[in-house]
This record gives C-alpha cells, sequence and structure tokens, in this order.
C-alpha cells in the first residue's frame, strides 16, 4: 500500500470503529492507529510528500489520540490539534456545552495518561468522558522490550 492508501484506510477504520461493539472498536482502533503509522513512514520516505513534524526523542515519536469514551476520533502529530478535535467534537453532539469553559486536567509528571477535557468554573469542572491519550511510537524493534 501506498502512504495515502494507508492514511486513507486508517480514516476506514476509524469511522467503522464508532459503530462497533467496544472491543470490537478497540481492535479497529489499534488497526487505524497502525495504519497512520504507515503512512507517516511512506511520508517521511517520499521526497515529494511533505513530511509531519513529530514531536520527539531519540529513536521515539509521539502520537496523540483523541477519544470519546472508548471511541477513538483520530490520531495527530499533535496535542493541540487532537484537543481541538475533542472540543469540536463536543460542541457539536452536545449542545449542554455550548457557552461553557473547557479545559484540561492532566499530570505533567505521567506524560503518556490521558488528559481529560472538563467544563464549567474551575471550583465546579464536570468530565466530558473526551481525552486526549500521547501514544509512543518507537522507530525501531527493541528485541530486550519483549524480554
Amino acid at each position: 500500500m501506498t502512504g495515502p492508501e494507508h492514511y486513507r484506510e486508517a480514516e476506514r477504520l476509524t469511522r467503522q470503529a464508532e459503530v462497533v461493539d467496544p472491543e470490537g472498536a478497540l481492535v479497529m482502533a489499534q488497526l487505524a492507529m497502525a495504519h497512520a503509522t504507515l503512512a507517516l513512514a511512506a511520508a517521511q520516505t517520499s521526497p515529494t510528500t511533505a513530511v509531519p513534524q513529530l514531536e520527539t526523542e531519540p529513536a521515539v515519536a509521539y502520537v496523540y489520540r483523541a477519544a470519546w469514551g472508548m471511541t477513538p476520533l483520530g490520531t495527530y502529530t499533535n496535542q493541540d490539534a487532537a484537543r481541538i478535535h475533542c472540543e469540536t467534537d463536543a460542541l457539536n453532539n452536545s449542545p449542554e456545552f455550548d457557552g461553557k469553559v473547557f479545559d484540561w486536567l492532566g499530570d505533567e509528571s505521567e506524560p503518556n495518561d490521558p488528559y481529560e477535557l472538563v467544563i464549567g468554573p474551575e471550583d465546579d469542572e464536570q468530565p466530558t468522558d473526551y481525552t486526549v491519550t500521547r501514544i509512543e511510537v518507537a522507530a525501531e524493534y527493541d528485541p530486550e522490550a519483549d524480554a
């Protein structure tokens, strides 16, 4: 498959995951993430394609998964895009959020833990079930990690 074909497959699987049972949705989301990763890899090797900039450490890259409960909304190369997707989805699907103040709660000392979208004043924040989770994407296989 080409990079664009992997990207389209990731989008298709993400849409399909929204209409299956939670266990099937998790499998679909994992497949979608794999195709999204392959699309990024193809984009990095193609000289004619603009390469997305990933937040990286040596031999590691990160993507950010936006989700509503167990339903994946999308996977992005930066946290801001994932947050915007969650906030937009919340406004589009929950009229009671209109005019409310959004905030994100998370532990900066645990960057792989999900950040949760909350609404309301700071002294009475209400959860929305929208989350953004940083996912580590390894650049190469580490056989010692499986030992």
